[in-house]
C-alpha cells in the first residue's frame, strides 16, 4: 500500500472519530441546561452554602425546566376568575366588605378576582388625601362606593434598571401589581388585590383633593402642579406632576380597614455597613425557634421565596391578620433583573424548611409557566406590568428556589424539610 493511500486512509479514521465524539456529545447535551454562573454575593469569599446550591443548581432534574401538565387546571381556574369584570362595584364592593374567609384575604373565585381589579380601575374618586403613614408618597383615595384605595405613582419606567443596593430608589409601582399576580398564581392568598391605574390630576385628584393634600401640591418650572405628598422621606423638590395627557399613573391597591399585629422580620437588614446577626450565624434559625412557632416561620418562608422571586430585600417587618402574614409594601421588587440577591432565601436555606402545600405549588409552575400566567393575568386589564429581562429573571430565580430545597433534603432528608401544617 502506497503511503498516499495509508495517509488518506488514517484521515478517514481521524476525520471518522471526530465525528463520533461530535455526535455523542450533541446527543448528550441536547436537553441539558446552561450551566449557572454562581450569584453575586456581597461577602468574600463565597459562603459554603451559595456554592452548594449552585452545584445543585446545575444538576436539577429536567422535570423543573419543562411544564407541569398538573399545572393546567389550576390556570383554567385563575383565568377564570380573572378574566372577568363586574357591571355593579356597589355589589362588588358589599362582597369584599362581608368577606370573612380563612382562606384567603379578599375574595377571588367565581370572577371575583377580575371583578375586584375592575371596580379598582373605574369607580369614580370622592375624595383624595395624603396617605397617613409611609415612608414613600402614596396617596389615600375615597371611592364613591366607600371603598378605599392606596395609590402609589409611578416613579420608574418599567425599562429602568436601579443599581445600588438591594433596598435603593423609590417603590416601583409595577412591582406592587406584579407581586399581587405571583402570590396569587403562587396559590398564596393573604396579599391585596392591586392593578395599573391611570388618574387625570385635574378631574380626579384636584378637584376632589383635601386641604392637607393641597398644601403639599407646588409648581414645577413648566407651570404644572406637582405633588411631592406627607411621608417620612417626602421632600418638596421630589414631585409627581402629571403627564402630556395630565394624568398621573400608579399602582391602586385595595385598601385594608383591619387591624394587624406589626413584627419586626428576624431576617430584617441594619440598612447601614453593619451587619445583622442572622448575615453571621448560619445556625441562626435556632435562635429564630426557640420565639417563634413552626408555623410561623413557615409562613416567613413563604414570603421569602415571593420576595426573592422579585428581589424585595425591604421586608424589614411584617404584618399579621387571622395569624397569617400580609403581604403589604411589596413596591420594591423588580429594580435589577441581572442581579440574585441570593441571602433574601436566608429564612429558607437556614431554617431548611418548607410548607409541603408551598413546595407543591411551587413545583407545578415550573418550566416558564408562573410568568406565563402572569402575563396573562395582567393581560385582561390590558397592562405590561414589566420587561421581558425581569419575566426571565423570575423564572431563573425559580430554579434557584428548587435548588435550595433540594439541598436541603439532600443535607437533612425529606421528612425533616417537608412540613404539613394546616392553614399555611
Amino acid at each position: 500500500m502506497s503511503m498516499n493511500c495509508i495517509f488518506g486512509f488514517s484521515l478517514f479514521l481521524l476525520l471518522l472519530v471526530a465525528l463520533n465524539i461530535y455526535f455523542f456529545y450533541i446527543l448528550s447535551t441536547e436537553h441539558k441546561p446552561a450551566t449557572f454562573k454562581l450569584p453575586i454575593v456581597k461577602s468574600d469569599p463565597i459562603p459554603p452554602v451559595i456554592r452548594e446550591i449552585n452545584d445543585f443548581l446545575n444538576r436539577l432534574p429536567s422535570q423543573y425546566h419543562n411544564k407541569n401538565s398538573k399545572f393546567l387546571p389550576v390556570q383554567k381556574s385563575l383565568i377564570s376568575s380573572f378574566n372577568s369584570s363586574g357591571t355593579n362595584s356597589k355589589s362588588v364592593w358589599q362582597t369584599v366588605e362581608n368577606w370573612a374567609d380563612e382562606e384567603s384575604l379578599f375574595p377571588y373565585k367565581d370572577g371575583a378576582a377580575g371583578e375586584i381589579l375592575q371596580a379598582m380601575r373605574s369607580s369614580q374618586i370622592a375624595l383624595a388625601d395624603n396617605a397617613p403613614k409611609g415612608t414613600q408618597l402614596k396617596l389615600l383615595l375615597l371611592l364613591q362606593g366607600k371603598q378605599k384605595l392606596y395609590f402609589k405613582p409611578k416613579r420608574y419606567n418599567i425599562s429602568d434598571v436601579i443599581r445600588g443596593n438591594i433596598y435603593a430608589g423609590y417603590d416601583r409601582h409595577n412591582s406592587e401589581v406584579f407581586t399581587y399576580y405571583l402570590a396569587m398564581v403562587l396559590n398564596y392568598k393573604w396579599v391585596a388585590p392591586s392593578v395599573i391605574r391611570r388618574i387625570h390630576f385635574n378631574q380626579d385628584i384636584l378637584a376632589h383633593a383635601t386641604a392637607g393634600l393641597k398644601r403639599t401640591m407646588v409648581k414645577n418650572d413648566k407651570g404644572l402642579v406637582c405633588i411631592y405628598g406627607k411621608c417620612y422621606y417626602c421632600k418638596v423638590n421630589e414631585t409627581v406632576c402629571p403627564d402630556n395627557k395630565g394624568e398621573i399613573q400608579g399602582a391602586a391597591i385595595l385598601y385594608l380597614d383591619k387591624q394587624f399585629k406589626v413584627n419586626k422580620s428576624p431576617w430584617r437588614r441594619s440598612y447601614n455597613s453593619m451587619k445583622m446577626e442572622w448575615e453571621n450565624d448560619f445556625d441562626f434559625c435556632k435562635k429564630v425557634s426557640m420565639l417563634l412557632s413552626t408555623k410561623r416561620i413557615l409562613n416567613l418562608i413563604d414570603i421569602s421565596i415571593i420576595d426573592f422571586l422579585i428581589q424585595n430585600g425591604d421586608r424589614h417587618r411584617y404584618e399579621v391578620y387571622k395569624n397569617k402574614i400580609i403581604l403589604l409594601d411589596n413596591g420594591k421588587g423588580l429594580g435589577n433583573p441581572m442581579l440574585d440577591e441570593i441571602d433574601i432565601l436566608a429564612p429558607l436555606y437556614q431554617c431548611c424548611m418548607i410548607s409541603s402545600s408551598t413546595w407543591q405549588n411551587l413545583e407545578l409552575v415550573s418550566g416558564g409557566s408562573l410568568t406565563e400566567t402572569i402575563k396573562l393575568l395582567a393581560s385582561f386589564q390590558g397592562e405590561k406590568l414589566t420587561t421581558d429581562d425581569h419575566y426571565r429573571a423570575v423564572e431563573r430565580r425559580l430554579l434557584k428556589v428548587y435548588a435550595t430545597v433540594k439541598y436541603c433534603v439532600a443535607k437533612h432528608g425529606s421528612a425533616k424539610v417537608f412540613k404539613n401544617i394546616d392553614g399555611i
